[in-house]
């Protein structure tokens, strides 16, 4: 059959549209450069660099690759990580753009790769064994939260003096790598780091940690992981806790923390509320937001010579907190209600520290002192009267007893305080009893008015107290901080 004669036009035209394959050598050298180096110029437009510049670039590059160099020095090492710029460093924006993809700790296996094996000790979890980790799926493999982190630090083929010697954050790396991380294994990490701060012969552990940038290699993988976008991370309340107290111990990191404590107080991602856990007292629930803002209150606070850096932090809530909830919220009533809860749980752990826990502390700033103190002068509860009248007494250079005198002479207010429980208050477990607060602070004011030379005022409000919560007032408050404190 012949062909007709449109479809030998056409078959003649195809040769002028289409080359024929296979291009020979040249012709694909010359092909790829084209692409090559359009490519490379488009974005090298898009992200500042000049013609000029491309093309010397180009250039260099193409002679790279005919000309490779003889020279030991030019190839990398493997000791070179993933993501430290060699000798002669690319300043193409592509180039940092691929060293920031490949330092990534979900593709560190290179850098791991010399690194000793886990040990047998840590065993793999069996199918369909239980999840330790919000929102991430359990799988065949994953290794067991069992597994305690003594074992995983030491290696059957390592003596005692190379097994003290491993770095926590190393077995970190390791399971990051390969899939195997979670919160608690990263909390098992990020405490045995700090135990090795409290250990060392640092002046500050604050400083070791720090130092050791564990803090910004665990958030690198929550970013990595998807964890740190919808903050469900935070349901972890010991993991949450522990990675709080390493940002905050560098200072561009605290910035972080303030952004979650933002977006919960939002209630835009993350729990509404988490469960705590306090020692001989049962689990109870308390916000989010309030929680982050605790754990990064204690965090200033602890291992301090003063509370001043606490104090400023809790300043700093009460004034971005409302602003940003209003910025999100169109009822400014709820708002402030939840402001106010979120700013009251830690406000009261605070005031436990300033009145009953800085006994051994230097005296903080009087500025920074009132303007803790003034957070909640708004609120009327009996509860945060009883904690600013303490405050009032404890003053670093003004002490005032009146107001501690006021409260304890007024039977209503007292039977108020007694029967009160505000919502957002810290349960049983982690505050004390309101009768041990109310004795403590009686006792703090008989104390003080016996020093300035008040002793019939002492012995009277000394009275008083035994009269309410009977004789053995002090042997009652011992035993009541002695169960807390335990």
């Amino acid at each position: 059959m012949l062909p007709s004669r449109p479809y030998s036009s056409l078959k003649g035209m195809l040769p002028k549209i289409h080359h024929p394959l296979p291009l020979n050598e040249k012709s694909r050298k010359k092909l790829l450069d084209t692409l090559t180096t359009s490519f490379r110029k488009h974005l090298d437009r898009e992200h500042g660099l000049g013609d000029d510049h491309a093309e010397s670039a180009v250039a260099a590059a193409k002679k790279t690759v005919t000309q490779p160099s003889t020279k030991a020095a030019d190839a990398p090492t493997a000791a070179t990580p993933i993501g430290t710029p060699s000798s002669s460093p690319r300043h193409r924006p592509t180039d940092r753009h691929l060293r920031a993809i490949l330092s990534n700790p979900l593709f560190t296996y290179d850098q791991l790769a010399s690194r000793p094996n886990l040990p047998p000790s840590v065993t793999r979890a069996a199918p369909g064994a239980a999840a330790n980790t919000p929102n991430t799926p359990n799988a065949p493999g994953i290794l067991t939260a069992a597994a305690p982190l003594s074992s995983a630090l030491a290696h059957p083929s390592t003596t005692n003096a190379e097994t003290a010697q491993r770095d926590p954050m190393d077995i970190f790396d390791w399971a990051v790598a390969r899939g195997l991380m979670t919160t608690k294994r990263a909390a098992g990490c990020l405490l045995a780091k700090r135990r090795e701060a409290v250990q060392s012969s640092h002046a500050l552990a604050k400083t070791f940690m720090a130092d050791t940038g564990a803090g910004l290699r665990v958030l690198q993988w929550l970013r990595a992981s998807g964890l740190e976008r919808d903050l469900s991370f935070v349901a972890d309340t010991q993991f949450t806790s522990v990675l709080v107290q390493f940002l905050a111990a560098e200072p561009a990191m605290e910035a972080v923390v303030w952004q979650w404590i933002a977006r919960l107080q939002q209630n835009q991602d993350g729990p509404a509320q988490v469960e705590v856990r306090a020692r001989n007292a049962p689990a109870y629930r308390v916000g989010s937001a309030a929680f982050v803002l605790d754990a990064l209150v204690k965090a200033k606070a602890g291992g301090a010579d003063t509370l001043d850096d606490a104090y400023r932090t809790m300043s700093q809530a009460a004034a971005d907190l409302p602003a940003a909830a209003t910025a999100s919220s169109a009822s400014t009533a709820s708002t402030a209600a939840a402001v106010q809860n979120t700013i009251v749980w830690p406000w009261f752990e605070l005031s436990w520290m300033s009145t009953l826990k800085a006994w051994n502390l230097a005296d903080p700033s009087p500025a920074l002192y009132d303007g803790f103190a003034r957070i909640m002068d708004s609120d009327p509860r009996p509860s945060v009267l009883i904690e600013r009248a303490h405050l009032d007494l404890r003053h670093p250079t003004k002490p005032s007893p009146a107001p501690a005198q006021a409260l304890l002479d007024n039977d209503t207010l007292l039977t108020s305080v007694l029967r009160h429980r505000m919502p957002a208050e810290p349960p049983m477990g982690r505050r004390p009893a309101h009768a041990a607060r109310i004795v403590s602070m009686g006792l703090d004011t008989v104390r003080h008015l016996a020093f300035v030379g008040q002793s019939d005022e002492a012995q009277r409000i000394l009275h008083r107290l035994q009269r309410k919560f009977g004789e053995n007032i002090e042997q009652r408050q011992v035993r009541a901080w002695g169960t807390l404190a335990t």
